[in-house]
């Protein structure tokens, strides 16, 4: 309060040395202010309703990893005027829920299986057959450990721990590909631009073992041509 003291003080004894009227300086004053404040309170109405429509649509929940409002990360706290973010750098970020709900929300976490894709990159001298059967190989002993990788998986998501049952075959919340029918790998043509050849390798995941099975379709890939004498390459 001292310093409101001491800046109306300051501003009365302007107002009686400069000529101008104290009347219209305080109008000027509580004018601008009166701007400032509907300002403010329009940024915190936005952001109290953001909160509440987000705690109602569910987009995501705590734990899960979002892209939102210009963010990447895992959600910490989501409260009525603002949502905290674990970044994928481990920074933590305040976001105002005016922001996320004005932005493309995407959620890493809510299906329980993704797909994974991958590019392999070979000489366009090599037989385009036997490469696509060499690489369809790979990916189908990657697809065995998919599946090896599912069955030893215990469920995350609280409404499954009861039931792993259900959980493997009904997915999360009866949403997405539930992980007993996950697709077999496949392998396309991409593109061949003169000198190579690209190939198009997906496999569907698990959310949790995204990564992991990514790592293992190139490995197994680049492996499989080696041991067939196939100089190849991942490419991004």
């Amino acid at each position: 309060m001292q310093w409101i003291a001491f800046y109306g003080v300051a501003g009365l004894f302007l107002t009686s040395t400069t000529g101008v009227s104290t009347e219209q300086m305080l109008a000027k004053i509580f004018g601008v202010g009166g701007i400032a404040f509907g300002f403010a309170a329009q940024t915190t109405v936005s952001n109290l309703i953001s909160g509440v429509i987000l705690l109602l649509a569910a987009p995501f929940k705590i734990g899960d990893h979002v892209v939102a409002g210009g963010e990447s990360g895992w959600v910490l706290e989501i409260g009525l005027m603002h949502t905290y973010i674990n970044t994928d750098k481990h920074v933590r970020v305040l976001l105002p829920n005016a922001k996320i709900l004005s932005s493309k929300i995407v959620n890493n976490s809510q299906l329980v299986a993704r797909k994974v894709s991958i590019t392999i990159a070979c000489p366009e001298t090599e037989d385009i057959p036997k490469s696509r059967k060499h690489l369809m190989d790979a990916a189908s002993e990657v697809d065995e450990k998919i599946k090896k990788l599912v069955a030893n998986m215990e469920p995350s998501h609280k409404d499954y721990k009861r039931d792993p049952k259900t959980w493997r075959f009904g997915g999360v919340e009866g949403r997405g590909r539930p992980l007993h029918a996950l697709k077999s790998a496949s392998v396309s043509l991409a593109d061949i631009d003169g000198k190579t050849v690209k190939w198009n390798i997906e496999a569907w995941a698990p959310n949790s073992k995204m990564v992991q099975v990514k790592d293992m379709l190139i490995e197994a890939s680049l492996a499989k041509m080696k041991e067939k004498c196939i100089s190849c390459a991942a490419t991004q």
